[in-house]
């Protein structure tokens, strides 16, 4: 499944170049970070995301990540489809693909999302959903918001808040994600590097002690991405799925 993923993306991809000249890929971004938990543990996070025009207030946005867990690397495939009619403002649908290789598990994600602007500096984003695994019928409710802030040109700086229910039988839970992070990119350039810092936990029945998490990484970007206006910045990339299963529940 892990290799269907990778080629559906990559075809994904190809079409989007092909079509550029009718479409119009407006920007992309890839990131490429190591992330340290508490056990000393090293994994590795890669995320990459194209944003492409469909009309002058409809888009796509198509993202391909993968990360290292405890159980097993997982790959997922997204896809935006959103609606921008004023400036400041961003809203649409999401849907994810995610499989774990080398294990028969996958899920897949369904929601709303939006990007507001406060003021010249600041985005905020916000999402929810719903997900179902082909795992002990494992199905789960999620939401997030996220603040990103312009300190500077070259520096900014994100809050992030994301939680997930599991009310299941034999699993009953509430997932959070608290994190910060710093980004620094030189004026003018494409690339940049960020730092982050994440607590996990697990509320509830099956709850477990919290995980804290720092990440180093390295970003590119491409066209029109990225920065405080919600026409040019991606939204994020986030897996309910993805804290169960460092924590070695799934």
């Amino acid at each position: 499944m892990f290799r269907t993923l990778v080629v559906i993306a990559v075809s994904s991809f190809s079409s989007m170049a092909f079509a550029q000249s009718s479409l119009g890929i407006t920007g992309a971004q890839v990131s490429l970070g190591q992330i340290q938990d508490e056990s000393g543990s090293a994994q590795t996070e890669v995320v990459a995301s194209i944003n492409t025009a469909i009309t002058s207030v409809h888009g796509l946005q198509t993202d391909l990540s993968f990360a290292d867990t405890e159980g097993g690397a997982i790959g997922s495939l997204g896809a935006h489809l959103y609606l921008a009619p004023r400036e400041g403002q961003k809203y649409g649908l999401f849907a994810t693909l995610s499989d774990v290789d080398g294990r028969a598990m996958t899920w897949a994600t369904l929601g709303a999302e939006g990007q507001l602007s406060w003021g010249l500096d600041t985005v905020i984003e916000m999402r929810a959903g719903l997900g179902v695994a082909d795992t002990s019928g494992l199905d789960f409710i999620f939401g997030g918001v996220s603040v990103a802030h312009n300190v500077t040109q070259e520096i900014e700086f994100v809050g992030s808040l994301d939680f997930a229910e599991f009310d299941e039988a034999s699993f009953r839970a509430i997932s959070y994600d608290a994190g910060l992070s710093l980004h620094y990119s030189p004026e003018g350039a494409p690339w940049g590097v960020y730092a982050s810092l994440n607590h996990t936990g697990l509320e509830g029945r099956d709850g477990t002690g919290g995980d804290t998490r720092i990440g180093l990484g390295f970003s590119m970007r491409f066209g029109n991405a990225g920065g405080s206006d919600p026409h040019t910045r991606h939204f994020r990339s986030i897996d309910p799925v993805a804290p169960l299963l460092r924590r070695g529940i799934y």
